[in-house]
Order: C-alpha cells, then structure tokens, then sequence
C-alpha cells in the first residue's frame, strides 16, 4: 500500500485528535449532582494553575424554561465569569489568570425544586499545544492535496449519439 499525501493528512489529524481527546479526558476535573430549592445555592471547587482553560457544565435534567445562576470565582472571591444557564445542558470555558482554587456556585432561579449535575474541569490547554497542532498541520496538509486533486480535476462529458 501506498502512502500518498493525502492519506498521511487524514493520518495526521486522527493521530491529533485522538492526543488531544486523551490528554482532556485524564485531565482534573470534578462533578456533583445537587438538588436546590428556590433561592437555595450550592457550590463546586477545584484547584486550578495560572494560564490554564478552564471549563464548566452544567446539565438541568427536567429544563422547565427556568434558568440556573452560576459565578466563578477565585480564591480572594473575585469574579471570574458569571451569568445565567437559560438551557438544559451548556458549556462554557474561562480562562485562568493566577493559580488556586476556583469555586462554582450555582442559585437556583426557579419556583420549584431542581436537580442539577454540574462539572466543573481543567482543559490542560500547555499539554494539548502539540496534539492541536499536529491535528492543525494535517487539517491543512488535508486542504492542499484536496485542491491540487480539485485543481486537476476534469468533467468529460459523454459523447452524444445523433443519427
């Protein structure tokens, strides 16, 4: 079999994606599922290092177009994101600015009583840098061949019998 440059970018790509999805899945992280009354909140911390990607989830089992509060914050109780999980599952990132723990604390917006399973993790964005960016150079090693295959390309069109 042999190897052309197309094949060695899909090769490329798969080899980044699959790097890149086992360093974030064995990277920290930490979920909890919780029931809050109205008004009531509940909080999820996890130590976080400087210049880091962090990530939170958050999933409403029983979404009834009410929407769950959450706040990020650092360790002097500084804000770091903040805002209002309208949907039934939602995921956002933030970036890390100094090391410490993180705390996510969620208030119930609804009337009624909710269970919510929230997620909060480190993307380990240093250690995805070289998986990324191999999966990037086959992206575009893959976008080359396909236009120079594109390029010389040419449609024949049938012969046309007229008797």
């Amino acid at each position: 079999m042999r190897l052309s440059l197309f094949k060695i970018s899909i090769l490329l790509v798969i080899i980044g994606a699959s790097g890149t999805g086992i360093i974030f899945s064995e990277s920290d992280k930490t979920e909890q599922f919780t029931t809050l009354k109205q008004i009531e909140s509940d909080d999820l911390f996890l130590y976080f290092e400087a210049g880091d990607i962090g990530y939170y989830k958050i999933t409403i089992p029983e979404f009834d177009g009410k929407g769950v509060f959450y706040r990020i914050v650092d360790e002097d109780y500084d804000t770091v994101s903040k805002g209002i999980s309208e949907t039934k599952m939602s995921i956002r990132y933030f970036d890390v600015k100094k090391s410490g723990i993180h705390t996510m604390i969620l208030t119930n917006l609804s009337e009624k009583k909710m269970n919510y399973e929230i997620e909060i993790g480190s993307t380990d964005a240093t250690r995805i840098i070289i998986p990324a960016g191999i999966m990037f150079a086959g992206g575009v090693l893959l976008l080359l061949t396909s236009f120079m295959k594109l390029k010389n390309y040419r449609t024949e069109q049938p012969d046309e019998n007229i008797r």
